[in-house]
């Protein structure tokens, strides 16, 4: 009886909200656990080509990544590394179990970041590290890698950041990972990295130039957590190193130039992650040529205007309205339901608390959201649902939920009324428990069964071999405690009147 009322008072919510840098990151990792252990090798969009990348990203050796004979843009890579997903993507019927078939041989391939160059390099040699002799066995540790990152990042956050910045960054993690973020962190796609470098960037820079003593050691683990995500977003995609530089000027623009000059040297750190990034954006090129397009379509006024009347639809798929996987894994309609009304709750919430700063940087923002794929999509004749995914502009969504989630000062987070945080907290933990399961039914056991079948019988386990419904316990339960602890246990309270 003590515990529970020292958890319902005063105290017991200090405790809380104390211990939240330790709790909320653990709980944070164990829902990416749990998806990463459901996602079999293959299952990440354009995993062909990034599992082949990271196995060739320490060069060519024998029995991992082998040159071609007369093929100098091809290598020969295991074929459960190439192949895993051929037998089950876009046939959402089709379990994970059928990747148990794949002959242990090497394969030819020209889908590889070595001779194609589409990619930064530091996330596959990064992920090679884990690289071994099982494939499944190496995919999952990268899963479970990428995941634990994110999760001691996002610990270090809550423990240095200030109030406002620290709670911008949980409601805006909480609102837009749900389900496609939880989906790439969890992956060995390099947008994972894209995601959680550039929402962390933004945050962990924005902390730092609010810093001015250089003697203490929280200032230097800031400016370390600064650098380190800033190099994760730009040596992901070509198109995260621009907006890291986006992100950068966000921090510019809500610090002020009384602060560019008082903290010059954290203006100094953030100027040098942005130079690296620029040059890394213009030094590695885009896909598309010069002299062609990747589209068909006329590019004029009416291309222009019907791709901005249908640019909201990237917006609802990337909250659950899009499909996950290799566009196959079809989500229940209730995830995209949940998934738009909370990111229109939380964007009026912060829209109630504005200042001059932060109203500009928000339009910023926003002008980036919409600009950035209506260019692109223009320049290269394209329509709406071309090229252009969901994943690719979910870091620009996270980055404008975080700046309309700032407080009115750094040290004054955004504060929400009990009953829209309870309505929130009991919505988005309901749909990422549904997305989880849909994710993982999909891959145990196909679309053949229903969703909640009692009598599946799982065609596929993980390399860990951790049952189903241990897994989706532990899912489950960690993804309740997560949300609800970010939207309700450790919620400020509002000022007395």
């Amino acid at each position: 009886m003590g515990l529970v009322r020292g958890f319902g008072g005063p105290g017991g919510r200090v405790v809380v909200r104390r211990w939240s840098w330790a709790w909320l990151p653990v709980a944070f990792f164990v829902m990416c656990a749990g998806w990463a252990l459901t996602s079999p090798p293959g299952s990440s969009p354009d995993d062909d080509f990034h599992l082949t990348s990271i196995w060739c990203a320490a060069g060519t050796q024998a029995g991992r990544c082998e040159e071609v004979p007369g093929q100098l843009l091809q290598r020969s890579v295991p074929a459960a590394v190439v192949n895993a997903e051929k037998c089950f993507a876009f046939d959402p019927a089709v379990s994970a179990g059928c990747v148990e078939s794949i002959p242990d041989e090497m394969v030819a391939t020209d889908r590889v970041n070595e001779t194609a160059g589409l990619y930064p390099r530091l996330y596959y040699r990064t992920m090679a590290v884990f690289v071994g002799p099982d494939v499944e066995r190496s995919v999952l540790m990268m899963r479970l890698f990428n995941a634990a990152l994110a999760s001691l990042l996002l610990a270090l956050l809550i423990r240095v950041a200030p109030a406002g910045i620290r709670r911008a960054t949980l409601l805006a993690v909480t609102v837009t990972f749900i389900p496609l973020g939880l989906f790439v962190v969890s992956s060995t796609n390099p947008s994972g990295w894209s995601l959680v470098g550039l929402t962390l960037y933004w945050a962990f820079a924005l902390s730092l130039m609010h810093r001015r003593d250089w003697r203490n050691r929280r200032t230097w683990l800031v400016a370390a957590a600064s650098v380190l995500t800033g190099l994760m977003a730009a040596g992901s995609r070509v198109d995260a190193a621009a907006f890291v530089v986006l992100a950068s000027a966000l921090v510019l623009v809500l610090a002020g130039p009384s602060r560019w000059r008082s903290a010059w040297p954290s203006t100094a750190v953030v100027a040098a992650v942005t130079v690296y990034a620029g040059l890394s954006y213009l030094l590695q090129g885009t896909p598309a040529g010069e002299s062609e397009t990747m589209g068909t379509a006329a590019r004029g006024a009416g291309l222009l205007l019907t791709n901005a009347v249908y640019l909201p639809v990237l917006f609802q798929q990337a909250v659950g309205g899009g499909a996950l996987g290799w566009n196959d894994t079809i989500l229940p309609p209730l995830v995209a339901v949940v998934g738009t009304l909370a990111l229109g709750a939380i964007a009026y919430c912060g829209l109630s608390v504005m200042t001059r700063r932060k109203a500009v940087a928000a339009s910023l923002s926003a002008v980036a959201l919409v600009a950035i794929p209506l260019l692109f999509l223009q320049k290269e004749g394209l329509g709406v649902g071309e090229v252009v995914q969901p994943r690719y502009l979910l870091p620009l969504i996270t980055l404008l939920i975080g700046v309309l989630c700032l407080g009115p000062r750094v040290g004054a987070p955004l504060v929400m009324n009990r009953t829209p945080a309870l309505v929130l907290a009991v919505g988005l933990s309901a749909t990422a428990v549904l997305a989880y399961w849909a994710n993982a039914h999909r891959y145990f056991a196909g679309t053949d069964f229903g969703l909640f079948d009692p009598k599946i019988d799982p065609a596929w386990l993980s390399a860990t071999g951790v049952p189903l419904w241990l897994t989706t316990l532990m899912t489950a339960a960690a993804s309740v405690v997560f949300v609800s602890g970010v939207l309700v246990f450790v919620r400020p309270s509002a000022p007395r009147r």
